[in-house]
Order: structure tokens, then sequence, then C-alpha cells
């Protein structure tokens, strides 16, 4: 940017004979000096989808001798500079870039102010005289997200995931629980993950920051670990609300304690919530008969809504009200297929997997909460259904169904790229039992009897007659309900078996009630109850202490 004064050229244009035969130039250094009000400007913003700071000022002060006067900027910190003219004083504002567009971490920039004298009596020739330069400096921190798992156990030391914007954009070099600091971290080579260790911590609710020694001041959060203490479920039945034929989904939300199902019900799919209060479990409340037919759900990563799915669109849902927000349609959805299931990892985002009323392929979606839209990929898979890991790292998929010949492959998403890949895996023919997979993906299992490690290597076998299983969080354990043994069987997966079958550990752990076919079973984050739905009803489980 540069602008002309045209004062100063009709001064010296009007004077141009007295200044030949004058002094050339009487007002010596003074005329032509060019003063700047100061020589630093310093910005931050909190994050890098803050708004930006609002621009700041300094001025120009310059000699009558002054004909011209030249301001250049660069540097990533600056978006623009303007100016206004006032006599023989020029303000300059300089206006930093927004955060969006740089992303986080420290960035500089120049403000160079150049004043120019006639070389000539006509003043067709330019003379430079000193620059004076404005240092700009700009501050954008790192973002903290999200912390996944968001509810841990007092009294454990566990690994958690940061979720998050920039943190290798600074010296990231800790991480602090309120006031207790991590035991270790490892910050990912994307600078948007930290894998940080916790100490035992009592129960209460703990900002997370993020500390680096070039970073000016704080770095702001507002994410919050929530440490609860241990609860022991007892042993119980749960029944169904009114008209339910079977469950779709089960979801265990640990920070209200409270089961959450979407079940097959007359005359719609209901989202129901029961609620663990006062040494026991409420009666069941659902959404509202008005609301559209759900046929999936998941808790976001903080826990502050239910990602619900339609056939055709995702429904926000309140957890504890199970009022409905506004839907939001699957763009460019195949003639006959549908969306299927929904799975959320700890940048918050939903994947969410399609299906047709044949045997097929067809595209998913990810959604993302922050722009409220669901976004179509290009992987097309045939019927898909995820697991994700505890900490929301990543997920895999299996897909197909017994019409198929050729078992297609296993699929894996990973949460940090959004990127769905194959595995180079023999594929598996998925069946009616959904995977299930621990905390921090090391133990996976698929079809309910095929036992992979973390990087899908084939470990051992589980019964045929299993119809659904659950993981331990640590990985160590696999719990069974087997169908033949009417109960729970424990397994040792810690161990790799070559491909051959696991031996139970001990004998099957009756349940305290006869859920009903299409099983679903989760476990709780500190292992230690299991909850069983089916077309009976719900049965809250101790996990077996073996």
């Amino acid at each position: 940017m540069q602008f002309h004064l045209p004062g100063a050229r009709r001064v010296a244009g009007y004077l141009l004979l007295g200044l030949l035969a004058g002094c050339g130039g009487s007002g010596g250094d003074e005329a032509a000096r060019t003063e700047i009000s100061t020589d630093t400007i310093s910005f931050s913003a909190p994050g890098p989808n803050a708004v930006a700071p609002a621009a700041q000022e300094f001025t120009v002060t310059f000699g009558e001798d002054v004909a011209h006067l030249a301001v250049v900027h660069n540097g990533d910190a600056i978006a623009s500079a303007t100016s206004v003219l006032n006599g023989r004083t020029a303000r300059i504002s300089v206006v930093p870039a927004a955060p969006s567009s740089i992303g986080p971490g420290p960035f500089a920039g120049t403000v160079a102010v150049t004043g120019y004298t006639c070389a000539d009596p006509t003043c067709s020739r330019m003379s430079a005289g000193s620059t004076a330069q404005v240092r700009v400096s700009y501050q954008i921190s790192p973002a903290v997200q999200v912390v996944a798992p968001y509810v841990e156990t007092a009294g454990v030391s566990d690994d958690v995931l940061i979720r998050g914007l920039g943190f290798r954009s600074f010296l990231v070099n800790a991480v602090r629980f309120g006031d207790t600091p991590a035991t270790e971290i490892t910050v990912n080579s994307t600078g948007t993950e930290i894998l940080a260790t916790h100490p035992a911590l009592p129960a209460g609710r703990y900002t997370v920051y993020i500390e680096a020694p070039d970073h000016s001041g704080e770095i702001p959060s507002d994410v919050t670990l929530v440490v609860q203490d241990p609860i022991a479920y007892p042993a119980t039945t749960l029944a169904h609300v009114p008209a339910t034929t079977g469950v779709r989904s089960l979801v265990y939300d640990p920070e209200r304690r409270a089961l959450l199902l979407v079940t097959n019900t007359t005359p719609a799919n209901p989202i129901v919530r029961y609620v663990y209060e006062n040494g026991a479990w409420s009666a069941p409340t659902q959404s509202a008969a008005s609301s559209t037919s759900f046929l999936d759900a998941a808790l976001s990563a903080d826990g502050a809504t239910i990602f619900a799915i339609t056939s055709t669109s995702l429904v926000p849902v309140d957890p504890v009200t199970l009022a409905a927000g506004t839907a939001v349609a699957a763009p460019s959805l195949a003639d006959n297929s549908a969306l299927k299931n929904i799975v959320v990892g700890n940048d918050n985002r939903g994947l969410i997997t399609t299906s047709l009323t044949t045997s097929g392929t067809t595209r998913g979606y990810l959604y993302d909460p922050e722009s409220a839209r669901l976004l179509q990929n290009n992987v097309p898979l045939n019927n898909a259904t995820p697991a994700m890991s505890g900490n929301g790292g990543g997920a895999v998929l299996v897909q197909g169904d017994p019409s198929l010949s050729t078992a297609p492959a296993i699929y894996v998403y990973g949460t940090s790229s959004n990127a769905l890949s194959p595995s180079s895996v023999p594929g598996v023919n998925q069946n009616s039992v959904p995977p299930a997979i621990d905390r921090a993906i090391t133990r996976i299992v698929l079809n309910g009897t095929r036992v992979y490690d973390g990087s899908l290597g084939f470990l051992g076998t589980l019964p045929d007659t299993t119809a659904a299983v659950a993981i331990k969080p640590d990985g160590k354990r696999a719990y069974a309900y087997d169908t033949a043994a009417g109960g729970i069987h424990v397994y040792d997966i810690s161990v790799d078996r070559d491909e051959a079958a696991y031996t139970p550990l001990g004998t099957a752990t009756p349940l305290a009630g006869d859920p009903g076919s299409g099983v679903r079973m989760i476990i709780t984050p500190d292992g230690q109850t299991l909850f069983l739905a089916g077309s009976t009803q719900i049965v809250v489980q101790p996990t077996p202490a073996l």
C-alpha cells in the first residue's frame, strides 16, 4: 500500500524556483523526517476458530519536504494495512489475519514506512529516505476441543486422548488435569491429538490444560475431565416400554449413569432412557411419539448430545430430556438406501454407514456438528456395521451378508484423518453380532467369534454359540453371552491362541434374566458391569470376577 501527498507535491511545485535559487531544501533533515509512534504491535486470539482481534493503529509524522510516503506490509500476521491522511500525519490501521485462515501458532509481520523527497525540481524522480519498521507479533493459541473418554474412574490411573488443533504449533510439553500434571504425554505427528496419562484422581471435575513454554500466558481451555467414583450395579432386569419387540442399539451414559436404547416399538422406534439414582433404576422415559423413527444413536464425544439417525437424516437429541433438535438431511442418498449405523470419534464427528434393501454397496457419511452438515464420503461399503474404540481414536467396520460367496474387506477408520481404509487381512462376511472393540484398540472381536489384535492380526476364536460379546476396557478379557451355556463366559484374550479356540475361564455365569433374541451387549468404562438388551428385557449383570 502506498499513497501520495498532494499538498507536499503542490508546495514543492510552487516553490520550485525558490528552492533552486535558495537553500534547496532549507528544512534539512528535519523537513525530510519520517517518524512513527511505535515500533511494535501485538495481537492475540484464544484459538483458530476465534474472531479476529480488532485492528490497531499507529501514526506517521513527516516533514514538509516529504512528497511521497510508502507503506508496505508483509508476513502471515497481517491481513491488510490501511491509511488515513490528515495534514502532515498519517494514521495507519493494521488488520490482523483471521485466525481460521492461518491456524494456531506464533506469527510475525512488519509494516515498513519510507518517506520520499523530490530528487529533481519537477519531482519526476524520488529519493528514498530512511525506512521505519513496526514489528507485528500475533499469537493464536492451540485449540483444546475434547478429552476422550471424558468420564474416568476415581482412584485409577489411565490414558486419555486430548483432541484439538495446533499442538505442534507450540512446544507443548505438559498436560494438567486441574492442578494435577499428567505423568506422561505424547503428541501425534499432525498436532491434533495428545495421548496423556493421568494419575489416580479423586472424584471431581478437572479442566484439561496443555502447557507450552513458548506460549505467552495460559492456553485457554474449557474441556473437562469428569472423574466419578466406581459404582457396582446390582444384578437385575429392566422391563421394556410396552410394545417393544427388539433393540437396535444400546448406549451407556457414564456421566449421568443412564442407559439409552433405540428400540423397535410400535408405532415408531423411540429412544428410551433409564437412570440409576438413589440405588435403583428409574422407570423408563422415551422420546416423543411425534419424533421420527430412529435407527441408531451415539453420544457425542463430550456427552452433551445424542446423535440419532433416521433412515434419511441425523437428529441431535438432548441426552436428558430426549427432546429432538433440527434434523439434518443426508444429501445424495442412493435410491432404496438408508442410513444404518453411527459411531462418534474423539473429534466429535459421527461416522455413519448406509444400507440397501438388498446386498450392494452405498456411500456413507461423516457428520460435522460444528457446521451441522452431513458430508458424503467416497468409500462404498456393503451394509457396513462399525464399532468405535472407547477413546474415540478409531473404528473397525465389517460388511456384507450371507448371500456373498467372497467375504468383503474389513475396513478401519482413523479419527485423526477421518479416513476409511480397507485392511490387508482376509475379509469377514458379517453376521448379526455387532463388532466389539476395547478402549485403546488393542483387541477386536468380529462376528462374536473371531478375536484380533489392534493391527487385525487373527488371534483365536470364540464359540459359534456366542450371541453377543463385550471386551473389558483394557483389552484383557472378552465377555461372551453364550446361548448354549445360558450365561456369560469369560475368556483371557490377552494371549495369542495362534488362531485356535480360546478356553473359557471357569464356568458360565448365569444371567439375572433372559434378555431374549437379538441381544446387544455393552460394558461400563470401569469394566464392572455388563448391560444386555434383547427382545424380552434388559439385563444388568456384574462382570464375573475372572
